[in-house]
């Protein structure tokens, strides 16, 4: 499984993944892909290949690294604002912009199923993507 075929089969999914398959969840992490999305407007959560659950950022966000040492990076947009600086998709709760490639999807939110509204643009990508010394996520996240 791609990203892209992943990301696909996220499109229009319920916030915090309620309504995935947890045997989706298990093929994106034997196939080495992360699913990133925003589950509150404090804290980003990674699932697939590893669980990592963000600590808790202010609603400017900041710049998240995946590794000190590694050009990855992740910059979250809240409502089209990170730290000051517009970016992202405005249209959405959360949106990213990486410097590695992602596939995007849309979660939806929890009470707004019939009306379609967009929560969130989340992201999928390959481990194998990442150029740093640890690619494992846990432990090596860090928000600044």
């Amino acid at each position: 499984m791609t990203k892209e075929e992943l990301a696909e089969k996220l499109q229009g999914c319920h916030y915090g993944l309620s309504d995935v398959e947890e045997s989706l969840i298990e093929e994106a992490r034997v196939n080495g892909l992360v699913i990133g999305y925003g589950s509150l407007n404090t804290v980003i959560q990674f699932e697939g290949a590893t669980y990592e659950e963000g600590d808790d950022i202010s609603e400017e966000n900041e710049m998240m690294y995946v590794d000190y040492e590694s050009p990855n990076t992740i910059k979250a947009f809240w409502k089209g604002l990170c730290k000051g600086e517009k970016g992202g998709n405005p249209d959405y709760s959360w949106s990213y912009e990486t410097s590695f490639p992602v596939a995007h999807f849309r979660m939806i939110g929890r009470r707004t199923r019939i009306n379609d509204e967009k929560y969130c643009e989340g992201i999928v990508f390959e481990l194998k993507d990442l150029q740093a010394k640890h690619i494992d996520l846990e432990g090596t996240m860090s928000y600044f």
